[in-house]
Order: C-alpha cells, then structure tokens, then sequence
C-alpha cells in the first residue's frame, strides 16, 4: 500500500498527438492507475498544449528556450502542477526534455524515461538533480546512471505489455511472415531470398508513406487492412505467425538517432503476447540478457540458419504457449506497476 499521507496522480500523455505508437502509454497509464489506486490528471497537458500553441506563445517559448532565462521563467507546465499541492506527479516521457526547468525535472515529479539514448543519458543528471526518484526502461542506461550523482535515486523498470492482450488461446494466424513497422535491412534481405526460393511463402513489411505505415504482401500485393490504432495494430500483429524483430541500433537501423544503443522496443512482447513465433536480430546488451529475450526469440546467424527456421515454424502449428507463459507474465503491465509501488513505498 502506498502512503496514505502522500498523493500521487499520473501526469496522462493523452495531450499528445494521438497515434498507435503514443496510445500504448495509455494502456501503461490505466493499468498503473488501477494497480496503484491513483488518479491520472488528463487535463493538464491539453491545457499547455492549446496554451503553447497560440503564435505568440510559440515564438516566447523558442526564444526563453534558447536564451540564459530557460533556467529561471516558469515556462512549462510548473505553475499549473504547483497550485495543486503535496502531490507527486508520475509522468511517462517519450525522451529527455533538455530544458533545465521543464515540469519533468520538478521535486514534485517522478518520470519514466521511455526512450534515452546516447546524446540524452549525460543530460539526465544534470536535470533530475530536483526529482525525488526517476525510472529508466533500458537497463544499460540505467548502468549507466546508477554510476552518476543521482544513481541512488535512479531505478529501473522494462517496458510492458498491456495485461488485457494476454489469452490462452492463439489467435487465428493468416499471415506467414511478418515484419511489422521499421525493418531491419539484414531480415529483410534474408526474408525476401526466402520468398525467391519459396513463392508460396507470404512475407508482410512495411512502407512509411506520409509518416503512416502501409503494407505490402509478397503474394498479394498491398494490403488494406488498417493498423492507425491500438486495437488495429494489435489486431494485424496477431495473425502473423513469424514476427520478425529487432533492436533499433542492429545492423545500421536506428543507429544516428539511438547512438548505438539497443532496448528491447516493445514489439517483442507484443508479438510474444499474440503467440508468433519470434526470429530477431539483437546483440547481447545489458538489457536484452536482463529481460530473457532468447528465452523466447530465435537468433539466427545467417541465412541459411533463417531460412531452415522460417520453414520449420511455418510447418508446425503454434504450440508454445507453456514456454511463453513466463516471459509473458515477466512482462505484463500489472507486474510493472508492482515494482513501481514497491519504490514509491520507499519514498
């Protein structure tokens, strides 16, 4: 049981631009709420959002940004969140904001840090000086920080999946092979040579078009099926019965943006919850070997290795569940949110 003298609300995300990848926070939100018997402040952001967007406050905020007074002018959601008082806000972050007196960098404000890469961990210390406790969802960054000046209030909690995907059953499978969103350019490659020597065998990726993901079959060419919101994605990811993964930094991939490093994104608990069989490509980083990914995720070396799995996968129906189960259940939002209540206990 948390503290009954100290409140806490979960800051909501709601306020952000609403799409797929943004709303599995949401799922992340109302399982904390739920778990920690908390409310979830869904005001807050939509109000700085319409606040920040008027043309004169738009052009303010870029010049106190990037002047000396972005460290002194309230310039963010901290007086709004000051009115309400002794309350800790728990606030997921998609990134480092490097704007010393942002609302996220507050005594009154405990953020998860979704996304932390190479050009952002150094920023941290210097920014949560104020938090009273911050998370982190890789756990090499959070190596990395527990050796700064805030690692005694640095934890660390894996990213999740949404208990309300977790079934007995498996879904009814129609798609062979599916690499689903941003393409690792080695499976890729791999998967079409497998298509060249067996036509029969369908293959699914992605193109972006206009900042949207639209589909492409190898035997049927492209696809209509909608993948804008959760419950669609959800919905397309479940009828694979080969998820093809990856970790943003493998391979070139995401490399400028993450630096380098590789977190387990949450698609490979997405596609582990629909039970598809799972081929990657990933290194051995803290935080792979953390979360037991090869517990569940065949690495294949070379092609030849791909290509002698994906035929043996697509030969037997799905009957793993026993095996999964663990990993699953490691991961489940509920079982997140224990661990957050564990250290907010503490506070």
């Amino acid at each position: 049981m948390l503290n009954s003298k100290i409140k806490f609300e979960i800051l909501s995300a709601k306020g952000w631009k609403d799409y797929y990848a943004i709303q599995v926070v949401y799922e992340w939100e109302d399982i904390l709420a739920t778990v920690l018997k908390i409310p979830k402040d869904t005001v807050s952001i939509p109000i700085l959002d319409k606040i920040y967007h008027q043309p004169v406050n738009r052009f303010l905020q870029k010049f106190i940004r990037r002047s000396f007074l972005r460290n002194y002018v309230d310039i963010s959601l901290n007086y709004l969140l000051r009115k309400k008082k002794n309350i800790y806000y728990i606030n997921y972050q998609l990134y480092v904001i490097d704007v010393v007196n942002h609302f996220v960098y507050q005594p009154n404000s405990i953020p998860i840090f979704i996304d932390c890469f190479r050009e952002m961990v150094d920023c941290i210390p210097v920014l949560c000086k104020k938090n009273p406790l911050l998370f982190v969802t890789d756990y090499e960054i959070f190596l990395h920080l527990k050796t700064k000046a805030i690692g005694e209030k640095t934890r660390f909690v894996p990213l999740s999946i949404s208990d309300k995907y977790f079934q007995e059953g498996v879904p009814a499978k129609k798609i062979d092979v599916l690499q689903m969103g941003r393409q690792n350019p080695v499976l890729h490659k791999w998967m079409l040579e497998v298509t060249r020597n067996y036509p029969h065998i369908e293959y699914v990726y992605a193109h972006k078009k206009n900042e949207v993901h639209a589909y492409f079959s190898t035997t049927r060419g492209w696809l209509t099926d909608k993948t804008d919101t959760r419950e669609e994605f959800m919905d397309f990811l479940s009828t694979a019965r080969i998820s093809l993964l990856s970790s943003p930094g493998m391979d070139g991939g995401d490399k400028t943006r993450t630096g380098g490093f590789n977190p387990v994104t949450p698609r490979f608990y997405e596609s582990a919850v629909n039970y598809c069989y799972l081929i990657g490509r990933f290194p051995d980083t803290p935080d792979f070997i953390y979360n037991e990914v090869l517990s569940v995720c065949e690495r294949p070396e070379d092609l030849q290795q791909f290509e002698s799995l994906v035929l043996k996968m697509l030969s037997i129906p799905f009957s793993s569940q026993e095996k999964y189960e663990p990993f699953i259940k490691k991961h489940l939002t509920s079982t997140i949110a224990l661990s957050i209540q564990t250290e907010l206990e503490n506070l």
